[in-house]
């Protein structure tokens, strides 16, 4: 008898499975990520664009912009707060000076390690109710694709 869960295997099929883990994993730590961000005085958008900004090193307004989905405005709008908590800083573009970028601050990058190490623990919580077996086979399948794409943890 067929199961939504079995084979074949497509990029489609791999992809809507991972979603499915994905969002379990991720949703188990929403509580706890609302509780940071009311504690951090942080909105979504502000903790996205820190994030972005620790992926990138810097980033444009611009970039930042349209990563956000938001207009320049109110991007530029998050930066202002942002930098004023004094978790990023501006700085002038090397190639053009018109361009001001933004990078974190120490404060900042504690926020993103901080944010990060939520969603981490909750999903760890949440793969130790796993079996081991089928643990040990996630990861090898998990650090199979970072090898084939270059992928490697942030720590």
């Amino acid at each position: 008898m067929y199961h939504e869960l079995d084979p074949p295997y497509t990029p489609e099929r791999v992809a809507e499975l991972f979603n499915l883990v994905h969002s379990e994993l991720m949703g188990q730590s929403m509580e706890t990520l609302l509780q940071f961000l009311q504690r951090t005085n942080l909105s979504m958008p502000r903790l996205i664009a820190l994030m972005h900004m620790h992926r990138c090193q810097t980033a444009t307004i611009s970039s930042l912009s349209e990563h956000l989905n938001l207009t320049m405005a109110t991007t530029s709008q998050i930066v202002d707060q942002l930098v004023q908590d004094g978790l990023v800083e501006r700085s002038e573009s090397p190639y053009d000076r018109r361009q001001k970028l933004v990078s974190l601050t120490p404060a900042g990058a504690r926020l993103v390690a901080e944010a990060r190490q939520i969603r981490l623990s909750e999903a760890s919580r949440h793969l130790r109710q796993l079996p081991p077996e089928l643990l040990e086979r996630l990861g090898q399948a998990l650090s199979a694709a970072c090898r084939e794409w270059n992928l490697a943890t942030a720590e």
